[in-house]
């Protein structure tokens, strides 16, 4: 499915059909959304039309008097509006019944109101840059795990400019929060396109337009996690994080704990894991479900669609980068986990070295490739060697798990688990990894002892 988005229109002439030409075809529509939908469903292609209307926008006391294709029982609501203190109050609580009356509302498939920038009928509107994006990202977001799509078309043809560059770069957050989440290859990969038309001039509303539809959004995307660790938890890595979320507000504190730090904390330990080369993590701690990562993404949203939404002329300042930066993690987390699923790795019992060679180091294979984690294979293979097939330790392996330790000649009687061995040797710190041999396979598995596990979370967290 295409999914098209554009900024709403309210001016005098927003309501007569334009000719737009898309591919030597014209299409007649009132906005170059619909001619693009029109466009899509002649070629038997499923596309929804959503616009985003700016609160402001019926604040335009002109186009409600004087425009003559405006409904009349339009034009006396959108006066009341703007005349009568009472009607204004319940508008900013709740738009979306006035917005529902607009013409173009009847003619797409949704739309949603966001807040404004500026001053209009007297009236000031109050709004940040970066909240207007999230808002726009927001709804984006919300309508693809609803309803997934495969192409993203964003009208940037308009002349309100603050509210396309706004849309423009929702569309780059929500194309990096996608890739995060997509590491492996796919057939159809999911596209975010800008499109546009050639100038329309008011005076000249009998000619074609073209509309241009092939301008790929692209962004690059790195394996980084956007926000470390504040406190070194398994429990709750995040404590600080939270706190500057939830604004020093108790409630909102204990819910986003509730809804954030179990994740966000696993999400950390397994990027660390991954990062840092232990591949033997994966097959010992468990990680969360995808549906697990999607429903705190909608919790989320529903939260902050909440707090934004209570009061439509100003928003409550929320810190748009944090939030930014749990989104980005929450799909990151659920990249990593959509990649072990795909590759079957799942915490067991014990592993063997034919699986970690196979899903590791096999040069046409490995698993970390997808995460442009190229010299990792090099340097997991060496320590394999190094640990595992070397004669004089490989001979002494025996059918029962012992401690690596055991099988190395003068390795010292140190019990504790030394955090740089684990990150130096991929892991494999001998006094925390078991093994044994059984018909020449090899398995290995990290103790099951209780504070050693801890150990390594603890370990990982801080790396």
């Amino acid at each position: 499915m295409n999914l098209i988005y554009q900024i709403g229109r309210f001016e005098l002439n927003a309501f007569k059909p334009i000719n737009f030409q898309i591919e030597n075809q014209i299409f007649s529509q009132s906005l170059s959304s619909l001619a693009l939908k029109e466009y899509f469903t002649k070629k038997g292609l499923e596309s929804k039309v959503v616009l985003i209307y700016p609160v402001s926008l019926l604040f335009n006391k002109r186009v409600a008097e004087n425009s003559p294709t405006l409904p009349q029982s339009f034009k006396e609501k959108v006066l009341t509006i703007i005349t009568q203190p009472d009607e204004r109050t319940a508008f900013f609580s709740d738009p979306y019944p006035y917005f529902k009356l607009h013409p173009h509302s009847k003619l797409a498939d949704s739309f949603t109101v966001i807040h404004s920038i500026g001053e209009y009928e007297g009236i000031k509107f109050q709004v940040t840059f970066e909240e207007l994006v999230f808002e726009i990202f927001l709804d984006i977001v919300e309508r693809y795990l609803n309803e997934p799509f495969k192409t993203l078309y964003l009208d940037i043809s308009s002349g309100l400019n603050i509210y396309v560059s706004a849309l423009i770069e929702a569309g780059r957050l929500f194309i990096t929060f996608y890739k995060l989440q997509n590491f492996l290859p796919e057939k159809e990969p999911l596209r975010v396109i800008l499109y546009f038309s050639d100038p329309i001039i008011q005076s000249q509303l009998d000619k074609t337009f073209e509309l241009h539809i092939h301008y790929e959004l692209e962004v690059k995307t790195f394996f980084s996690w956007p926000q470390l660790p504040d406190q070194i938890n398994p429990e709750n890595s995040y404590p600080e994080f939270i706190k500057t979320l939830a604004e020093e507000d108790r409630k909102t504190k204990k819910y986003l704990t509730e809804l954030l730090a179990p994740i966000l904390t696993n999400g950390y330990i397994f990027f660390s894991a991954l990062k840092n080369n232990t591949p033997l993590v994966f097959y010992t701690f468990p990680y969360h479900q995808e549906e697990e990562v999607i429903s705190a993404i909608k919790k989320l949203i529903v939260f902050l669609k909440n707090r934004l939404l209570k009061n439509f002329q100003k928003t409550p300042g929320l810190k748009m980068d944090a939030y930014r930066k749990v989104f980005l993690m929450l799909s990151l987390y659920l990249g990593i986990i959509k990649a072990l699923k795909i590759y079957e790795i799942f915490p067991k019992s014990e592993v063997s070295l034919s699986e970690l060679n196979s899903k590791f180091r096999d040069s046409q294979n490995t698993f970390f490739k997808h995460f442009g984690l190229i010299s990792h294979r090099a340097y997991f293979a060496q320590e394999l060697e190094n640990n595992f097939y070397k004669k004089e330790i490989n001979e002494k392996f025996t059918e029962k798990f012992k401690l690596l330790k055991e099988f190395i000649s003068g390795e010292n009687q140190d019990k504790d688990i030394k955090d740089r061995n684990f990150i130096a040797h991929c892991g494999f710190e001998r006094n925390c990894v078991e093994v044994r041999k059984e018909n020449q396979e090899i398995w290995l598995r990290y103790i099951n002892d209780p504070e050693k596990l801890k150990k390594i979370q603890v370990i990982l967290i801080k790396n």
